[in-house]
C-alpha cells in the first residue's frame, strides 16, 4: 500500500492524525457552554461523557492504534469499537422513535451502515470472520467502492439537512467537523479493506504461482524420465556388431 502512503489523501497514518484533531475540536466545542459556564472539571467530564460519548470512544480507538500497545492488540480494539457501534446503533433505533424525522432516518441509516461497512472490513480476514463465513455472506455482494459512495452520499445529504436549520455560526462549524469526522471515518475503513484485499490478490497470486512452478517441474521431470526411457530402449552399438 505505498501508493496510499505518497497522497494527503490516501495517507492511513495522516487520516488517524487529522481524526484526532477533529475529535478533540469536537468534544471542546461541544462542550464550549459548559467551559463558558465556569463548571467544575469533574461536571465537564461527566458532560463529555454523557453527550460526547461517540467521539470519546473514537479519540481513545484512534489514539491506542498509533502506539505500540494498540498495534499489538489491533484485532481487539476493532471488535471493542465495533460493540461501540452496534450500541450507538441501538440508541439511534430508540431516538428515531422519540423525534421521528428525515435527519434521524439519516443519522440511523449511517450508523448501520457504517457498523456493517466496519464489521466487513476489519472482521472478513480474521479469525471471527472466517467462523462466521463473512467472505460468503451478502455483505460481500457489495463491493468495498459501493459502501464508500453510499456513505458518502448520506454525509452529504445529511450535512444539508443539518444545515437547513442553524441558528448560529458555532452550529455551522460543529455540523462540518462532524461531517469531516465521518467522512475521514469512513476513508479509513474503505483504505483498511483495499489493503487487506490487495494482500489476498497477493497470496493469491503467490498460490498460483507456486502451483505453476510446481507442474513445471512435474512435466519437466516427466520429460525427462521419458527420454531416459528411449535412452534404455535404444540398442547399443556394441549389440549390433555381436549380431553381426
Amino acid at each position: 500500500m505505498q501508493k496510499n502512503e505518497k497522497d494527503f489523501f490516501d495517507s492511513p497514518s495522516m487520516i488517524t492524525f487529522i481524526l484526532i484533531g477533529l475529535l478533540v475540536v469536537l468534544i471542546i466545542l461541544s462542550q464550549s457552554f459548559a467551559i463558558q459556564s465556569h463548571m467544575e472539571a469533574g461536571e465537564i467530564f461527566r458532560s463529555i461523557i454523557n453527550h460526547n460519548s461517540i467521539y470519546l470512544v473514537s479519540l481513545i480507538y484512534f489514539i491506542l492504534i498509533r502506539f505500540k500497545f494498540g498495534k499489538k492488540y489491533f484485532d481487539y480494539l476493532n471488535v471493542l469499537f465495533f460493540v461501540f457501534f452496534l450500541l450507538s446503533t441501538f440508541a439511534g433505533l430508540f431516538t428515531i422513535f422519540q423525534s421521528f424525522g428525515f435527519a434521524s432516518i439519516l443519522n440511523l441509516s449511517f450508523n448501520i451502515l457504517v457498523t456493517l461497512y466496519f464489521g466487513y472490513s476489519f472482521f472478513t480476514d480474521t479469525v471471527i470472520g472466517r467462523d462466521l463465513k463473512l467472505s460468503d455472506s451478502p455483505l460481500s455482494e457489495i463491493k468495498n467502492g459501493q459502501y464508500y459512495y453510499l456513505l458518502l452520499g448520506i454525509i452529504a445529504v445529511s450535512l444539508v439537512v443539518s444545515l437547513i436549520d442553524v441558528n448560529n455560526f458555532e452550529d455551522v462549524v460543529v455540523y462540518l467537523l462532524e461531517a469531516m469526522y465521518q467522512f475521514f471515518l469512513i476513508r479509513y475503513i474503505y483504505l483498511y479493506k483495499e489493503y487487506i484485499e490487495s494482500k489476498s490478490e497477493e497470496k493469491s497470486k503467490e498460490k498460483k504461482e507456486t502451483i505453476r512452478v510446481k507442474e513445471n517441474k512435474k512435466e519437466e521431470s516427466g520429460a525427462f524420465e521419458k527420454e531416459k526411457d528411449k535412452e534404455e530402449k535404444k540398442p547399443s552399438k556394441k549389440d549390433g556388431d555381436d549380431e553381426k
